[in-house]
C-alpha cells in the first residue's frame, strides 16, 4: 500500500514526472517533487494539493550533489523518511513533437552538451539521488528506487546521447540493486511504454501520440515491486509488471 508512503519524484514539475507525482498523490502518498523549473514546480505543487496530497516542492539541480543532499534531508525531515525515489529527471529529445531540431551527430556535438547536460541529468542525477536517498531508506527498513528508461530511433540520427544515457541506467540499476538488496531496497527500471506527448507538446503532437495516461499504473507497481524483480528492466503488460531483461 502506498498510502502514507514518502515519495520523491525528480523532474516532477512537468512531463511524465508530473503524471507520476499525480499518480502517487491519488494513492495517498506524501509526495515531494524536485525540478529546476520553479514556476512549474509551484503549479504542480498546487495540483497535488488539490488532490489532497501532503506535498512539497524543492527546486533542485540533480547534477549538483549539495542540492541533492539537501533535497533528501528536507524530505526526510518533513515526511519522516524516504520510502520511494523515482529518478525521472532527464533532458529528453522531443523530436516526434515536430517542432524540435534533431540533436547533432557525434562529430558535431559539443562535449559539454553530451556529458554535462544529457548524461549529467539522467546518469549523474540518478547516481546522486540514489546515493543520498539510500541512507534514509536503510534507516527506515527498506524502500524502492524506480529509474526511468527510454529509447529513440537509430535513424534518422539525433537520439544517440539520450539513448546512451538511458541504456547506461539499465546497467546502473542492475549493479546498484545488488549493493542494496540486503537492506531491503529494491531498484528497478522501466519506461513509460512509448514516446509520450505531455501537456507541453504541440497540439498536433497531442492528437497523434499517446498521452501520459498510456503509462498506466506501471510506476506505482514498481514502487511496490517484489524484491525478486530488483535489478531488472521491466515493462507493463496485461495489467502486470514483466521482465524484459
Amino acid at each position: 500500500m502506498l498510502n502514507g508512503k514518502s515519495v520523491i519524484v525528480t523532474g516532477g514539475a512537468k512531463g511524465i514526472g508530473r503524471y507520476i507525482a499525480h499518480g502517487f498523490a491519488r494513492e495517498g502518498a506524501k509526495v515531494a517533487i524536485a525540478d529546476v523549473d520553479e514556476a512549474r514546480l509551484q503549479q504542480t505543487l498546487g495540483e497535488l494539493g488539490e488532490l489532497g496530497a501532503d506535498a512539497m516542492a524543492v527546486r533542485t539541480d540533480v547534477t549538483n550533489e549539495d542540492a541533492v543532499a539537501s533535497l533528501m534531508a528536507q524530505v526526510a525531515e518533513r515526511f519522516g523518511g524516504i520510502d520511494v525515489l523515482v529518478n525521472d529527471a532527464a533532458v529528453v529529445p522531443h523530436f516526434m513533437w515536430g517542432d524540435k531540431a534533431r540533436w547533432p551527430k557525434v562529430q558535431d556535438m559539443d562535449v559539454s552538451f553530451f556529458w554535462d547536460t544529457v548524461m549529467g541529468a539522467a546518469l549523474r542525477g540518478t547516481f546522486l539521488a540514489s546515493k543520498h536517498a539510500v541512507p534514509y531508506m536503510e534507516r527506515g527498513g527498506g524502500g524502492r528506487i524506480v529509474n526511468l528508461h527510454g529509447g529513440g530511433g537509430v535513424t534518422p540520427p539525433g537520439a544517440l546521447a539520450y539513448a546512451t544515457a538511458k541504456d547506461s541506467l539499465v546497467t546502473f540499476t542492475k549493479f546498484h540493486a545488488e549493493e542494496v538488496r540486503d537492506a531491503n531496497i529494491g531498484v528497478v527500471i522501466i519506461s513509460p511504454g512509448a514516446a509520450i506527448a505531455t501537456d507541453e507538446a504541440p497540439q498536433e503532437a497531442q492528437e497523434r501520440m499517446p498521452g501520459p495516461d498510456y503509462a498506466g499504473p506501471r510506476f506505482l507497481l514498481c514502487a511496490e515491486a517484489p524484491m525478486e524483480l530488483s535489478g531488472r528492466l521491466l515493462d507493463y503488460q496485461d495489467g502486470e509488471l514483466v521482465v524484459l531483461r
